[in-house]
């Protein structure tokens, strides 16, 4: 957990490359926190933006001789953008806490960092997506969905911050690299509320409630089981058994359901004068 010249291990590849920063937002992340760290010990520097943990992140953290740690609150992507502006390598990678490099997808990295192409300046990796502890491999992880934006030259991207599911801006010339990287978010339907209700509570909170109306019932159902479909059917995720069903339903129906739920509640308690306690929880 402190500023270092050299990585915590040797690299994959002996030859000059370009060097690396990653940067992690986190709260309360030690109980999986490990695995994304050993998968990241060939970075120059990791760079965490931590939302003041309790539970030993920090700790877990400190065994990492590439690892600096800043302490911040914000939301979640203006933590990220504040952890690319401590960079000061030549490339970012933006990296969650539930995210692991790959062997494959690390050595294409480090490939790339050898010689990166003069009109590249953003680079993809593909992403296998567990829910409840399985990976899903249709519906909500189907390919057409496994890209994702993650590394960039320092300086050239950032996040607009108005949605906690928004994309990266970022400069044009693009490429692909081979291997994978494994997401293991919502271990637990447990998990999968909790983060729903974080993440809808923090995209509520900050719209602009006198040009935003909720759905009326059956334009919400419509709007729900449009995207039920496009999971469950459309992008397969019936391959992938009971496991596709729920993970279907629960990106394509309850996550706009609670959130459309919320922009109503606000309004109506707006409109009775009515001040509710507002509750909290943890980002991660």
């Amino acid at each position: 957990m402190r500023d270092v010249s050299e990585s915590g291990s040797a690299p994959a590849s002996a030859k000059p490359r370009k060097t690396v920063t990653v940067v992690i937002p986190t709260r309360n992340v030690a109980a999986f926190f490990e695995p994304t760290l050993e998968s990241i010990r060939w970075a120059d520097r990791v760079i965490v933006v931590d939302m003041f943990s309790t539970d030993g992140t920090l700790e877990l953290c400190s065994r990492y001789p590439n690892v600096v740690v800043h302490h911040r609150t914000d939301y979640i992507f203006a933590n990220v953008n504040y952890g690319m502006e401590q960079s000061d390598t030549e490339w970012v990678i933006r990296l969650d806490s539930d995210e692991v490099i790959g062997p494959e997808l690390r050595d294409a990295i480090l490939h790339f960092l050898e010689n990166p192409p003069a009109d590249v300046s953003t680079v993809l990796f593909r992403g296998v997506h567990h829910m409840f502890g399985f990976p899903m491999h249709h519906g909500p992880g189907s390919p057409e969905g496994s890209w994702r934006k993650h590394m960039f030259r320092r300086g050239t991207a950032w996040y607009p911050c108005v949605s906690e599911h928004e994309d990266i801006h970022s400069a044009p010339g693009e490429v692909r690299l081979s291997g994978h990287y494994d997401h293991f978010t919502n271990h637990t339907v447990e998990e999968v509320v909790r983060k729903f209700n974080y993440y809808t509570e923090r995209d509520v909170e900050r719209i602009d409630i006198n040009t935003v109306r909720p759905l009326s019932p059956l334009r919400l159902i419509w709007r729900a089981a449009r995207m039920f479909d496009l999971y469950y059917r459309v992008r397969k995720g019936y391959r992938d058994g009971t496991h596709g069903f729920y993970t279907s339903l629960y990106r394509g129906a309850v996550y706009p359901i609670i959130e459309n739920a919320k922009i109503w509640e606000r309004l109506e308690k707006q409109r009775r004068g009515v001040v509710a306690p507002k509750a909290s929880g943890d980002s991660q």
